[in-house]
């Protein structure tokens, strides 16, 4: 028997490598050895975006990402214009709603000869001038996040009434009888349309 009966184990190559993903990767911005000036980059913020940044509710739409990055000695100044739409579920009828976004950001990133930790707080990162990239992905996603609506609804038409779908307000109003009307009118804002302004 002898040698022959002990199996060896190896470990697979494939299971050493840290799982990265290309829409991920496509967040890492280079600036080791990259010259100074202005620097443009277009990410499309899609579906699997979306997926991986697990923004609650959202799983559709499509938002182009414009990045204007301009190095210097000893910062770089990243400005970030998101524009598209995506789509988040009515708070009345849970059908999906379009949102419309068009904003723009800023990231000042300082680059220090001697830091252990890199710093981050809010608009303001802090780095070693050894840092070969920087991986803006969270920042996208906190972006995105902050400039979703807090409520969703779908807008009133042109005679004030909501589009939502009216089979869904129906059924609604059935399961929680007098709660619609409740909501609209409440005494203690009743009262309050007595009072006259001077």
């Amino acid at each position: 028997m002898g040698n022959h009966s002990k199996k060896s184990v190896y470990l697979q190559p494939n299971l050493l490598k840290v799982k990265t993903d290309p829409k991920k990767d496509e967040f890492k911005l280079r600036i080791s050895g990259v010259e100074l000036g202005k620097h443009s980059f277009t990410i499309n913020c899609d579906k699997r975006f979306f997926e991986l940044a697990e923004i609650p509710n959202l799983q559709e739409g499509c938002v182009k990402l414009q990045i204007e990055m301009e190095v210097f000695e000893k910062m770089i100044t990243l400005d970030f214009h998101f524009k598209g739409k995506v789509q988040l579920p009515c708070d009345r009828c849970l059908e999906p709603v379009d949102i419309d976004l068009d904003f723009s950001e800023n990231l000042l990133v300082k680059l220090v000869p001697m830091i252990e930790e890199p710093e981050e707080e809010d608009n303001l990162w802090v780095v070693s001038e050894n840092t070969y990239e920087l991986d803006v992905f969270h920042f996208v996603y906190e972006c995105l996040t902050l400039a979703l609506p807090l409520r969703v609804v779908h807008p009133d038409d042109a005679s004030g009434k909501s589009t939502c779908n009216p089979e869904i307000i129906k059924k609604l109003e059935e399961l929680t009888p007098g709660e619609t009307q409740r909501e609209v009118i409440d005494p203690r804002w009743e009262a309050l349309k007595n009072i006259k302004q001077s």
